[in-house]
């Protein structure tokens, strides 16, 4: 028999150590694998970026359903730019909370009958981990640790773990999800459970009435100063050295995405183990994010002091051309309401703002010609004179919210009014020689008064005479409409009539006859019935016509 020799602890420990390496080895390979937006994703609330006041105010939400009592709003509309963290938002609040989450978001198929199949009965349901007693002790633990006081009061303390739905991308929802957001405001008005709803498009159509039904939470782009420390924390932890102006160009880049600019950084160490601020502008041009700006976006950039001053003028250029047509309008509608940085008292303010309306003037001529004559080689100077240059001379701090643009309601006011002249003027000038500048500027203000006082001053018994008048004249009940609507008194002039006189003005008007000047109808009925005579008058005599094609094939065949 061969002696059997026991194997010693060194070589044990030999053929001991490639497993465990090999184990390291895995779990770093796992590491080094995931994504830096999910390994660096909060877990706590002083983890966010700017978006605390309003995950307290979510969470504060939430107590009342842990607590067993359904608040007035029973869903929560989450809305913002993409890539500032509103889903990890949502998901932290409610883990923090004491709910366990069920997501829909635009790859499931969203459509009417799918989510009452779906949610029917879980918006009436509780949660299965709800009895999980594992999963209770570790969400109390979990409360325990939690160093922010402000979570610790405002989580659950039923004791129990509910769930919660968060319906991401909710603007999102295409022609395949037919009946969708009416199925899902039909869901939140009787459910048991809290949605969180959560869009980019606030102003989206489909979103406007989902917004009646849900507490509004609106995020804004985290600052620089919000997001500095987290990238710094990511890169120290991860080996990356970064300057810091070298993350002031990735964040200008990528328009504050904070989800981008981690994705960068994660692909920029790849290969390298710092970043300088020329690497980042040349890898931030790279992968520069392309954003559609708003006007108010726009305008923004355009009249606050740090926006304008730290912007190229190719890059105001540019902005001009988000929307040539209404851009210069909002400048003009918003510049006078600024405090420009280089003014020191108010002679200083009025000559800037002199400044700034003069090269509006211009900018005026400037259009005429662009349009009238269709010179589109002369945008960029319009771009100078009407946008870049007057907001260069106002730049500053701006005095109240930005206001859209004024004109273009006036100037619809406006060609309802002409509308309105030109038709008066047409029945009246049976009756009158004036064009209707002359009736706008004589008969108008002398007649309406006629058309009024009757009526303020006899009541009932001056109705009468005022018909009489428009009958004279050839007007109707819309153009006594009209005419007072052009009068510059005639709102508060119409206010001194009672009602009940109004009404019976009315009736007596639409039940007694009155003379008409033309009939439209008529008169396009007899105009085409002269043109449908004259056509006939026109048409060939073909009674005796004589095919000389048949004629000729006869006489070939004749010979």
């Amino acid at each position: 028999e061969k002696e059997t020799r026991p194997i010693s602890t060194k070589a044990a420990g030999k053929s001991a150590e490639p497993a465990a390496n090999a184990g390291d080895l895995k779990s770093t390979a796992t590491a080094q694998s995931d994504l830096w937006t999910e390994k660096y994703k909060p877990t706590k609330l002083k983890e966010l970026c700017g978006h605390k006041t309003s995950a307290m105010e979510i969470m504060k939400w939430l107590s009342w359903w842990a607590e067993g009592s359904i608040p007035e709003k029973r869903a929560v509309l989450i809305s913002g730019p993409p890539g500032i963290g509103k889903t990890t938002t949502a998901h932290l609040v409610a883990k923090l909370s004491g709910f366990d989450v069920l997501e829909l978001n635009a790859s499931e198929t969203r459509s009417k009958s799918t989510l009452k199949d779906m949610l029917g009965a879980t918006i009436s349901n509780r949660s299965m981990l709800e009895f999980d007693r594992r999963a209770l002790k570790k969400l109390r633990d979990q409360q325990e640790s939690e160093e922010d006081k402000d979570v610790i009061s405002s989580a659950t303390v039923s004791g129990t773990k509910r769930l919660a739905i968060i319906m991401d991308e909710v603007d999102g929802m295409s022609g395949g999800d037919r009946g969708g957001s009416t199925e899902l405001i039909q869901l939140i008005k009787r459910t048991h459970v809290p949605i969180i709803c959560i869009c980019n498009d606030r102003m989206s159509p489909k979103v406007r009435s989902l917004a009646n039904h849900c507490e509004d939470m609106r995020f804004r782009r985290p600052t620089e100063q919000q997001m500095r420390a987290r990238l710094n924390t990511i890169a120290f932890r991860e080996g990356l050295k970064i300057e810091p102006n070298a993350i002031s160009q990735l964040v200008k880049s990528t328009h504050n995405d904070i989800r981008q600019i981690i994705n960068l950084m994660s692909s920029y160490a790849l290969n390298k183990g710092s970043m300088s601020y020329m690497e980042s502008k040349a890898f931030s041009n790279l992968n520069r994010k392309e954003v559609a700006m708003g006007p108010f976006d726009v305008i923004s950039k355009y009249l606050s002091g740090s926006e304008n001053a730290s912007t190229s003028f190719s890059d105001k250029l540019d902005l001009y051309y988000s929307d040539f047509s209404i851009m210069p309008l909002f400048v003009q509608e918003n510049y006078i309401d600024n405090a420009p940085n280089d003014a020191s008292n108010s002679a200083e303010e009025l000559e800037c703002l002199s400044r700034a309306a003069d090269l509006i003037a211009e900018a005026d001529v400037v259009e005429n010609k662009l349009r009238g004559s269709q010179q589109w080689g002369l945008m960029p100077l319009h771009a100078a004179l009407s946008c870049v240059g007057p907001s260069f001379h106002v730049r500053g701090r701006h005095q109240g919210m930005y206001r859209f643009p004024g004109w273009l309601g006036q100037n619809s006011k406006g060609n309802k009014l002409s509308r309105f002249l030109k038709d008066v003027q047409s029945h009246m000038r049976l009756r009158v020689s004036a064009d209707k500048t002359e009736i706008r500027k004589s008969y108008i203000p002398a007649m309406v008064p006629e058309l009024i006082n009757p009526l303020a001053n006899q009541g009932v018994d001056g109705v009468p005479d005022v018909i009489a008048m428009m009958d004279h004249y050839y007007l109707s009940k819309d153009h006594w409409d009209a005419m007072l609507e052009l009068h510059l008194d005639g709102e508060r002039m119409l206010k001194r009539i009672p009602t009940a006189v109004k009404s019976a003005f009315t009736r007596e008007y639409k039940k007694s006859s009155h003379p008409v000047a033309f009939n439209a109808a008529a008169a396009a009925s007899s105009a085409k019935a002269v043109q449908a005579a004259s056509s006939a008058s026109l048409k060939p005599d073909t009674e005796d016509y004589v095919d000389d094609d048949e004629g000729g094939d006869e006489a070939v065949l004749e010979g």
